[in-house]
């Protein structure tokens, strides 16, 4: 399954819709406008009920990034200490995150080695935009999602941090 994280250049809040190979919305990303670290939601279109919550850990030497699906907290995303291309971890759930040298393209393992997803970000866009593949069959679309959103929130932190 492909899905498209098309974030909106100019938006005080970071909303955004999270789009179908069909070019449907899916699902739906909020921002919170004033908030200490990044704080995001994600709502299923068609119900309206939110399906995630990632919030930023503060006051770490990496950035961390917490995610709740379904009312649960699932996982805590790790930004680990590399010098050529960045790596995360998930805890709690054992899957792990490897990106190329550009942070351009990333690969999501569950915790046999097994891919979970592709994530490429696409590089001539007004705004960031990412590609989705979702290998695995078995696993909620909405889990792999409130993980790239963790993801690219890590990398936000972790840039304006320089």
């Amino acid at each position: 399954m492909k899905l498209y994280l098309k974030q909106k250049m100019f938006s005080l809040r970071g909303d955004f819709n999270i789009y179908d190979e069909n070019e449907t919305p899916v699902y739906r990303v909020e921002g919170k406008l004033i908030s200490l670290g990044r704080q995001l939601r994600l709502f299923d279109i068609a119900s309206g009920e939110e399906l995630a919550f990632v919030k930023q850990q503060l006051l770490t030497f990496m950035p961390k990034m917490n995610v709740s699906y379904q009312g649960e907290h699932i996982a805590t995303i790790s930004k680990k200490f590399t010098f050529m291309k960045p790596t995360y971890e998930i805890s709690e759930i054992g899957w792990s995150i490897e990106g190329d040298f550009w942070a351009h393209d990333y690969t999501v393992y569950d915790a046999n080695g097994q891919v979970v997803a592709d994530l490429n970000k696409k590089i001539f866009s007004w705004s960031d935009t990412f590609e989705v593949n979702i290998v695995q069959d078995a696993i909620d679309p909405a889990m792999v999602i409130a993980i790239v959103l963790a993801i690219d929130a890590a990398m936000d932190a972790s840039q304006n941090k320089s």
